[in-house]
């Protein structure tokens, strides 16, 4: 694959666990406790975990969005209505293979994340 992804300077990926890089990526973006925003465009990976902002207000679709994020990366589930939100917006959904947070940093590096082709979750109920 080629190195696209290289675009992606400002990314957002759901964690279910707080352990600095070895934090492991969360199965269902919304319900995700935590998120990662890594920020790819130094030299730097600089990486900053926050819980997930429905305490703020926002869903984690829409903090996506006014956060300036370029990409979401998923591990598993995304709703249908954040899904179409985030297309609306311009944000690429990923697709993450690895299981912790240093994995998915790893392959968007190497451009390794594949675009998501999933039709998301239809509801709340899983």
């Amino acid at each position: 694959m080629d190195s696209s992804y290289g675009e992606f300077v400002k990314v957002m990926v759901p964690l279910g666990s707080v352990e600095g890089l070895k934090s492991r990526v969360s199965g269902h973006f919304g319900r995700a406790p935590y998120f990662a925003i890594i920020d790819l465009s130094g030299d730097d990976v600089k990486v900053d975990i926050i819980e997930n902002p429905r305490g703020l207000g926002y869903t984690p679709g829409h903090y996506a969005l006014v956060s300036g994020v370029n990409a979401i990366v998923v591990k598993g589930g995304i709703g249908t209505r954040a899904l179409q939100l985030l297309s609306e917006g311009g944000v690429k959904v990923l697709e993450a293979s690895g299981e912790t947070l240093e994995e998915v940093i790893e392959d968007l590096k190497l451009g390794k994340l594949r675009e998501y082709s999933g039709e998301g979750c239809p509801g709340k109920h899983h």
